[in-house]
């Protein structure tokens, strides 16, 4: 029997748990069995149940917040290019877990905060590169980048939901923002095919 999990360790395998199957499905003892520790040991770093799903979900969104500072970091362009990127990223994002995990993280009135942070996290950045697009006249004057982006959004969430592929999500995305863009919006997206 193993000696003792790390706190991240649990929090790791309960990641893998919770992405495959949804937040539904992960059972405690489960985990302290493929860690080969005791109930008790995991209970002594978590509260119960709903504490370890709040630390994997903490550590979750640590993670895309990191990730996206680098992957600005590192990637240039102008603002359309950049907004196709993130909108991009955020499709991946959904497709790193399982429809049940998004639902349960929605639904689940204890799990409601995270789903609102995550949300508003990537509303907000997407919509940062919305508005200069807006500004260097790449979306059309009249369009509420606000409106806009919550739309996009909300619309791509509940697709995979759904379970709308991947490639379904990104069609869709490139379409509704070549629909708002002005005609040198247009020809940057249509370079990117």
């Amino acid at each position: 029997m193993k000696r003792g999990a790390t706190k991240e360790e649990i929090i790791r395998t309960t990641q893998d748990l919770i992405a495959r199957n949804g937040i539904r499905a992960v059972r405690v003892d489960e985990i302290a069995q493929m860690l080969g520790i005791s109930k008790r040991t995991l209970y002594e770093m978590f509260v119960d149940k709903n504490g370890l799903i709040s630390a994997c979900l903490d550590s979750l969104a640590h993670q895309q917040r990191k990730m996206l500072a680098s992957n600005r970091r590192r990637c240039g362009g102008n603002p359309l290019q950049r907004a196709l990127r993130l909108a991009n990223t955020y499709i991946d994002n959904l497709y790193t877990v399982d429809a049940s995990f998004l639902a349960d993280i929605r639904d689940k009135v204890l799990f409601a905060e995270y789903y609102n942070e995550n949300r508003d996290f990537w509303v907000s950045e997407l919509m940062h590169d919305l508005e200069k697009c807006r500004k260097e006249e790449l979306l059309l004057a009249e369009i509420d980048t606000a409106s806009l982006t919550q739309q996009l959004m909300s619309t791509m969430f509940e697709l995979r939901l759904n379970h709308a592929t991947r490639e379904e999500l990104r069609l869709l995305c490139r379409t509704i923002l070549r629909g708002a863009a002005t005609r040198r919006g247009i020809d940057i997206i249509d370079q990117r095919r």
